[in-house]
């Protein structure tokens, strides 16, 4: 039976909207002396009452805002998208319907996505990607532990993910910024736990007992426990939505004077700010009354964001953040923009035309929680270049020659034909068809004919390969490295000798050492210090040891690094690989000349007179650095006993060694075989004379008595 719908009930919300009409706040008419807090008067932060900080955010964000609009930027932003993304445009001959040659390129987009991937790799080639150096007096276990929390929250908070955001954005725009902050909150985890334990099995023999799987034990169950998170965060930002000082001359957002954030927040991302330190948030019911008042509005976004929007369905992006994705009323976005200097932060919420005052205080972080780098800076300005505007407008030449070209040639494919007028001709052009027949007065040859047309300049050619020459030139992307075409047209990579392989890294490496290197010195290692120093004051002791106890062992869960020493630990940061891509340069031409020293007998004896020796696992290391492939894999180890043994015993001098004891060993058995054989030889002297005695001694008894003698030769002995 179908349940029967019931009336719902109407959500009564005149209390929050009177709560919440409490909560406007309009803008002073000027900030003078008496919009700052009195109280505060003495601070260094000097706070604004609130009239006066919704003035100063509303004003400056409109003052930077027209300033963006006033020097260009956003028309080129869009224009650095256009190209980027080059969607083909419907064009025709003189307004007609004749159809022009519209054929895309993607070079800016070919050279940024060849180069992006590169400088990622170059950034995380090592893992983890920094070194912390203790100063004088640190303990090396405070230097682990440090080390291993950082690894943690870097991956915790997505970090490679958001810098290849922000390197993207950079490469391509010019300027890239991430924001940071810190967060705390509760996350479930899940913990697989047995329904019971392994049964024991008894030894025998006074054995130990064993172990063994029950279909009880077998079985488990997921348990889900609350964690406490606290930890840094930081994101990367569209340029677009951040607001910077007009007035900061540097390519670094550090040396602004004041900064806004401008995002759209839903009825979520606000309940959830209630847990945030600072934040005074409408009740519920004020909030409700806010998202769920179908007269609430958003305005529009500011200028660099809208000019894409009136360009929807030509260049591919999501909607625009100021419109609604869900037909959900608490999903409606709502403007929030955030206010930050060194002192002060100020965040206000922008709804009906009214403006609602969310958090007005001392900044505690007591500096601008962003950072910002360049691919190229600019003299005297904040914003840098990119490749859209170093190498769009090869993309242009290219695309502009090559449709002109393919229109040529679309007229020699389909040439004009030319007759003699005579008395009939026809008041309107015949259309050229396959199998039409076309009526002439006299001479077919004579009267008719085709239009003879140009043929496409071979400069034309030459002048698309220079384009892209140069756009492979500016931004660093070698033709040889991206596997492109060559100057003569055939594909080559440039590295099958020394001198290919030195001049495809030395053009990279000159190229995008400037730039890494300024994301190294202005993001990288500026969050690393920035992330320790939100650890040492606000991250729990608990949660410290927790992280260290899962990635070094309960030892260190149990309090093996003091936490206080932890804390007061100083330290110098370093990124391994902040250089690498401009060392490779270095490195490969110096391997060769290594090659070189150690096929030399001269400098090898000289070394080894030293008593030094070279070490061949570190070559190889260094080789395989060179090359960009990270020596991870396990190319070498240790020998066993025996193939010591055998290497040991297969060396010349050992070879040597055994052929003399063996050339001892047969001298001393001819020597003995040659006295042994004397030895025979004087044995049988010793019994041939023994024999000659005894004879003559038995034939002298004979001749003296005339009979032979019946004592023989050795039965007395005469003293």
């Amino acid at each position: 039976m179908p349940e029967v719908e019931q009336e719902a009930t109407p959500v009564d919300l005149s209390a929050g909207q009177t709560e919440l009409e409490k909560r406007y706040v309009e803008p002073a008419a000027e900030i003078t002396a008496e919009g700052f807090k009195k109280e505060d008067a003495e601070s260094a932060a000097k706070l604004l009452r609130d009239r006066e900080a919704v003035k100063l955010v509303i004003d400056n964000a409109q003052l930077s805002d027209t300033y963006i609009n006033i020097m260009q930027w956003s028309a080129a932003w869009t224009l650095i998208d256009t190209l980027y993304q080059s969607p083909q445009a419907a064009t025709a001959f003189d307004g007609g319907n004749v159809a022009q040659a519209n054929v895309p390129k993607f070079t800016l987009s070919n050279n940024l996505n060849s180069i992006t991937p590169k400088l990622i790799e170059g950034i995380f080639y090592e893992d983890p990607p920094f070194m912390l150096r203790p100063q004088a007096g640190a303990d090396p276990e405070i230097v682990k532990a440090k080390t291993a929390v950082f690894s943690e929250q870097l991956w915790d908070m997505r970090f490679r993910q958001e810098a290849e955001y922000a390197l993207e954005q950079m490469a391509l725009f010019g300027t890239c910024i991430m924001k940071w902050g810190y967060c705390e909150y509760s996350k479930t985890v899940k913990k697989r736990v047995r329904k019971a334990q392994r049964k024991e099995v008894p030894g025998q023999a006074g054995n130990g007992s064993t172990f063994v799987e029950t279909p009880e034990s077998m079985q488990f169950e997921v348990k889900k426990e609350k964690k406490l998170v606290s930890r840094p965060w930081i994101k990367f930002c569209d340029i677009r939505t951040v607001l910077v000082d007009p007035g900061c001359r540097q390519g670094d957002i550090r040396r602004a004077k004041w900064v806004i954030y401008r995002d759209y927040a839903t009825y979520g991302d606000l309940d959830a700010l209630r847990q945030t330190a600072g934040y005074n948030v409408p009740s519920e019911a004020a909030m409700r009354a806010l998202f769920l008042n179908t007269a609430t509005s958003t305005p529009s976004d500011n200028i660099a964001m809208t000019i894409p929007e009136q360009m929807f369905g030509y260049l591919q992006h999501a909607l625009p953040r100021n419109k609604r994705t869900s037909a959900d009323p608490l999903e409606k976005p709502l403007e929030l923009l955030e206010y930050w200097d060194n002192n002060r932060v100020i965040v206000v919420l922008a709804c009906n035309g009214h403006n609602i005052l969310l958090r007005n205080e001392e900044n505690p972080y007591e500096v601008i929680p962003f950072f910002s780098a360049n691919w190229r800076n600019i003299p005297d300005s904040f914003w840098g270049q990119g490749l859209g505007l170093l190498i769009g407008y090869e993309q242009l030449v290219e695309q502009g020659v090559t449709n002109l070209a393919l229109d040529l040639l679309a007229y020699c494919l389909q040439p004009t034909a030319l007759r003699k007028k005579g008395f009939n001709t026809p008041t309107q052009n015949v259309r050229w068809k396959q199998g039409g027949i076309i009526d002439v007065d006299e001479d077919v040859d004579k009267a008719f004919k085709f239009l003879e047309m140009p043929s496409v300049p071979s400069e034309a050619w030459q002048f698309i390969q220079q384009a892209k020459t140069d756009a492979a030139g500016s931004s660093g992307a070698n033709e040889q490295v991206v596997q492109g075409v060559s100057a003569m047209g055939t594909r080559s990579t440039g590295m099958r000798s020394a001198t290919g392989a030195n001049a495809v890294i030395s053009a990279n490496a000159s190229r995008l050492d400037g730039p890494i290197n300024r994301f190294m010195t202005q993001i990288f290692e500026p969050w690393l210090y920035e992330m320790d120093e939100l650890d040492n004051d606000l991250m729990p002791t608990d949660v410290l040891y927790d992280i260290l106890g899962e990635k070094l062992g309960d030892a260190y869960r149990q309090g093996k690094v003091e936490h206080d020493k932890y804390r007061n630990a100083k330290m110098e940061y370093e990124v391994l690989a902040g250089s690498h891509l401009g060392a490779k340069k270095e490195m490969a031409q110096f391997l060769p000349i290594i090659m070189n020293l150690l096929n030399t007998p001269t400098f090898v004896s000289n070394i080894m007179d030293g008593h030094y020796m070279f070490d061949g696992p570190a070559i190889f290391k260094a080789f395989a650095d060179a090359a960009g492939w990270k020596f991870s894999q396990n190319f070498m180890r240790p020998m066993t006993s025996k193939e010591i043994e055998v290497y040991e015993g297969n060396k010349p001098a050992a070879i040597q060694q055994r052929q003399a004891q063996a050339q001892a060993q047969m001298q001393t058995q001819k020597f003995q075989q040659a006295q042994q054989a004397e030895d025979q030889k004087q044995l049988g002297k010793a019994g041939a004379e023994v024999l000659r005695q005894a004879t003559e001694h038995a034939m002298d008894g004979e001749l003296l008595n005339g009979a032979p003698d019946n004592q023989g030769f050795g039965s007395t002995t005469t003293l």
